[in-house]
């Protein structure tokens, strides 16, 4: 059962040992893969911000390292792809926030580039796995929205499958996110919603209702906007997580709050976030980086309401 936290992803794989032949090679890698699962909780419930993102490149490079052994191991694989978008968004984007604040432009694009060159990883890694379920894959995503609605629909009917679906539709609305000067990959946008759309479906409540959330957040940025659907969207989640998941809070603040150019909901939702105790243990590292983000938004909230710097 693939159930991977967006930044709960195994950490300590550097304790295998090295091993001869290639069967041998392959069922220590499996074996190991069975262990992901367990593991990542622990590291989701850690309170550490720096100790993570310190540990994250190195456990990318030993999951590559794992896939060349496996490469069609599912769990392994789909652990990647998590990890790629964890690190991406919750350490390579915050620094290019903190880059574009100092003005700092040339950092913030190298760092751009950089997540890009990760989210695209992910998405080539997710649509290997997606191909793996099933090969009319690739017809799917070239038929439009439509025919990949149906091909979900027939391939993936069970709960569990939430979890693929809604990492490959993260990994392609983050590559979208990064390449937005590319129109070829913008287009590719309704379908990152189709997959998110339908593991919601599946189960609107894996990982806190962070598919439900990540739809509101494009109901919102997207062009046209639709800010009567994102602000049910964010209300559903907020009531459904009991507002225990802090990363709604600021994600509404940021991509609803400022959108409608409402600053006291603004100030309230971020200010939410930062008087928040430990209220949700299973997601206490998402919720730290939502702090974080929403301290640094605050201090500078007249770049989101320009009225508040007159």
């Amino acid at each position: 059962m693939l159930r991977f936290g967006r930044l709960g992803i195994l950490v300590f794989v550097s304790g295998l040992l090295a091993l001869v032949g290639c069967d041998t090679e392959k069922l220590a890698a499996d074996s190991t893969a069975e262990l992901f699962g367990r593991a990542a909780p622990g590291v989701e419930q850690h309170w550490d911000y720096d100790l993570v993102g310190k540990s994250f490149p190195a456990s990318i490079i030993q999951l590559e390292g794992l896939l060349r052994v496996v490469p069609d191991n599912e769990t392994i694989g789909m652990s990647l792809v998590a990890a790629y978008i964890g690190y991406g968004t919750g350490w390579i984007e915050d620094r290019v926030e903190v880059a574009d604040l100092e003005d700092e432009w040339e950092e913030a694009d190298a760092l751009r580039r950089r997540a890009l060159v990760m989210y695209t990883r992910a998405w080539d890694l997710s649509r290997h796995f997606l191909r793996n379920r099933d090969p009319g894959l690739d017809a799917a995503l070239a038929g439009g929205v439509d025919t990949l609605d149906a091909w979900l629909r027939e391939v993936f009917t069970e709960k569990e499958d939430a979890a693929i679906l809604l990492w490959s539709g993260a990994s392609l609305g983050a590559r979208i996110n990064m390449g937005m000067e590319d129109m070829d990959t913008v287009a590719d946008l309704p379908l990152a919603k189709v997959l998110l759309g339908y593991s919601v479906e599946l189960d609107p409540d894996f990982m806190f209702m962070i598919g439900k959330m990540t739809m509101a957040t494009l109901a919102a940025s997207e062009f046209p906007p639709d800010m009567d659907r994102a602000k049910l969207l964010f209300d559903e989640v907020l009531a459904e997580t009991e507002r225990r998941n802090l990363m709604v809070q600021l994600s509404m603040a940021r991509y609803y709050a400022v959108n409608v150019g409402d600053d006291k909901l603004f100030r309230a939702l971020l200010e939410e976030v930062l008087a928040a105790g430990d209220v949700l243990p299973e997601a206490r590292l998402s919720n730290t980086l939502a702090r974080r983000k929403a301290g640094r938004y605050l201090d500078n909230i007249e770049l989101y309401f320009s009225e508040l710097s007159e």
